[in-house]
């Protein structure tokens, strides 16, 4: 692992910082360039992603506070977010700006998906070379793998999370890079990566090591439950209209 990439008496860079600001760059130039396709082109563009930067690092950092109450000590630390919590800060961003600019919400949020997963993807690469606790429980499997140089280091050999997230990311990025070319529904998109999305978190926390605490479920496998769940709920209202 490697959870600095730099390192001196004046200056420390850790791969996770990294591919945290990595993950927003690529993602927000993925977004402007879906935006630019709409016609007409929606204007005060770079409001938006401010907004969208400020309301979702807010959104992510409350929520593992939330869901991590033991860890309220990271509330003003570099480490410590949760995916879910900057979806919601995020969405609230865009209302903000559709509300305030006359622009469709839906128009934001289908734009915004696939651009959203591709920076998830990302964002969990610096989470698998940090070895920051975001790895799973204990296996025997071949790609089972220890992480004694992380910044949570385990020499047990455990479940790769975060390479699991990284490749079912990529995967929904593809399939919503190629289904923006069919004829959509407004928020198809959007809720097509929710459904996705929590589908895939909700399955991959039967391995993670987050605490359970809702049921049998963790706080993020029960938000991913809401996020499928939500999925479900709009493609079943609108099953006729969907292609």
């Amino acid at each position: 692992m490697f959870p600095y990439i730099y390192q001196s008496n004046s200056l420390q860079i850790g791969s996770y910082g990294l591919m945290l600001a990595i993950a927003y760059l690529v993602g927000r130039w993925f977004y402007l360039v879906q935006l630019e396709k709409q016609q007409p082109p929606l204007k005060n563009t770079e409001a938006l992603i401010i907004l969208l930067l400020v309301f979702g690092v807010m959104g992510a950092k409350l929520m593992f506070i939330i869901k991590n109450p033991e860890q309220s000590h990271l509330l003003l630390n570099g480490m410590g977010f949760s995916s879910q919590g900057a979806i919601l800060g995020a969405m609230l961003a865009t209302w903000l700006f559709a509300k305030l600019n006359d622009v469709g919400l839906y128009l934001l949020l289908d734009a915004a998906a696939p651009a959203a997963i591709l920076a998830y993807a990302l964002a969990r690469v610096g989470c698998f070379l940090s070895g920051d606790d975001c790895y799973g429980i204990a296996t025997n499997l071949p790609w089972g793998m220890s992480f004694p140089d992380g910044i949570s280091p385990t020499n047990t050999k455990v479940h790769p999370v975060p390479l699991y997230e990284i490749i079912y990311s990529l995967l929904i990025f593809i399939y919503l890079v190629k289904n923006q070319y069919k004829k959509l529904i407004p928020y198809q998109q959007f809720f097509t990566l929710l459904g996705l999305w929590g589908l895939s978190r909700f399955l991959v926390e039967f391995v993670s090591s987050n605490p359970k605490i809702v049921g049998f479920m963790s706080g993020s496998q029960f938000g991913a439950f809401l996020m499928f769940i939500s999925a479900l709920v709009f493609f079943g209202l609108n099953w006729k209209k969907v292609k």
